[in-house]
């Protein structure tokens, strides 16, 4: 919008008149002038190809901070843990990029995976607690209206057997499991 400035203490300040109106007190139709200049670049253009008017909302967006390339598990999870990391860093634009948007033919839907908890170091075992514990409630990630996510999440045990030699370092790590949280049977 184009304003006028008049001189000091004449009309209402900066602006001559009110926004969207013209001279005579009638508003402009803002979007039937530019229903008008789309038909009329349209009927320029050749062919449908080259419509450049047309919706582009379901295309991804041309800048992003960051382009992941893959959405398995590695792949959402790294976005997840960025957009979380938002409240405190400001504003982060990621990209997840999957050739497979239904996740009916992708590697991670079909994998038969575990998480394993019977490491010897606290930090795995801690690690290993909280995404079972993510993955039992994920579905407070659901988007609204649609159906519960549906991982098929079957937490299940291991069986390790052992060497009269290795029991010894399994006993110790079963130490270390229980004090960081594990529950053995």
């Amino acid at each position: 919008m184009i304003r006028r400035v008049l001189p000091h203490g004449m009309g209402r300040g900066l602006l001559t008149r009110r926004p969207g109106t013209r001279r005579g007190g009638f508003s402009l139709d803002w979007d039937g002038k530019v229903s008008e200049i789309k038909k009329k670049i349209k009927s320029i253009l050749p062919g449908r190809s080259c419509d450049l008017l047309q919706d582009t909302s379901h295309l991804p967006p041309e800048h992003s901070d960051v382009v992941i390339v893959g959405g398995g598990v590695l792949g959402l999870s790294v976005a997840y843990w960025l957009k979380k990391l938002e409240s405190r860093r400001g504003a982060i634009r990621v990209l997840v990029v999957e050739r497979d948007h239904t996740y009916s033919q992708a590697s991670t839907g079909l994998s038969v995976g575990g998480i394993c908890q019977q490491f010897s170091l606290p930090e795995n075992i801690q690690l290993s607690l909280f995404s079972a514990s993510f993955l039992r409630n994920v579905n407070y990630l659901a988007v609204v209206d649609a159906p519960p996510l549906d991982l098929r999440f079957n937490p299940s045990g291991y069986l390790l057997l052992a060497s009269e030699k290795d029991a010894a370092a399994m006993e110790s790590d079963v130490k270390v499991q229980r004090d960081g949280g594990r529950r053995l049977v």
